[in-house]
């Protein structure tokens, strides 16, 4: 039996490097096969507290997510407990886990761990479940639930534990793939539409469209550029991340 966690963080922005973490929420899992050969995952544990940034929350964080300056002041996060959590985890799991990672590695509590990340974007392949958003919430409510109070920390790890679980075994195993990013270089302009619609943006700098794909979405990807952009003269460009 393998144990797993759910991670999740709200903060004052964006920017890992002048933002702050102001809650923090756990939910621990443990993980074994069931009786049809899969993975079955039941909750063990959780933890949820809030810290105080040292300022004023932004007004449109306090908007999100109902917090407030008062409620914050004086409060502050049991690193020793998300360090014991996250290191017995044999992987990590976030929706979004690029930002929550970030966040987490500049933690000087958290130094010296380096847990396995698995992202529930990102690793369960979404589209082809036939769901189009890949947002939290609205996932949720495509699979029957509710999330009665989105953007607080530990709410949101219940709906991401209730949303990943039946998709756990693909979710791990895609967390191990490499990931690439494929840019449609010298695509024609009439093309940039149908570009955007499968998901690449435009890259000002470098002037092409590009998006990530995991490994195991490339032959696929290669099929639709050749026969949709490129007309058999396929001219893109891989590049592992």
């Amino acid at each position: 039996m393998d144990i797993g966690v759910i991670v999740d963080l709200e903060t004052t922005g964006l920017d890992p490097l002048k933002d702050q973490v102001v809650e923090v929420g756990l939910i621990e899992f443990a993980v074994s096969p069931d009786s049809a050969g899969g993975l079955r995952a039941g909750m063990t544990g959780g933890y949820s507290a809030l810290q105080d940034p040292g300022r004023p929350l932004p007004p449109e964080v306090a908007k999100l997510t109902g917090l407030s300056d008062d409620l914050l002041v004086g409060q502050s996060v049991d690193w020793t407990v998300v360090r014991k959590t996250l290191s017995r985890a044999s992987v990590v799991i976030a929706h979004n886990a690029a930002f929550d990672r970030a966040f987490l590695e500049r933690r000087p509590e958290l130094d010296g761990i380096k847990p396995h990340w698995a992202c529930s974007v990102k690793h369960i392949n979404w589209r082809q479940h036939g769901f189009k958003t890949r947002a939290l919430n609205y996932l949720a409510a495509d699979h029957g639930f509710v999330n009665p109070f989105a953007h607080r920390a530990l709410f949101d790890c219940a709906t991401t534990f209730r949303l990943v679980a039946p998709y756990l075994e693909e979710l791990i195993r895609r967390s191990y793939l490499g990931e690439y990013l494929v840019s449609a270089t010298g695509a024609a302009f009439e093309t940039k539409d149908i570009l955007r619609i499968n998901g690449y943006r435009w890259n000002p700098e470098a002037r092409v469209w590009a998006k990530n794909l995991l490994e195991d979405e490339l032959e696929e990807e290669r099929k639709f550029l050749a026969t949709e952009v490129y007309k058999g003269d396929t001219r893109h460009r891989e590049e592992k991340l």
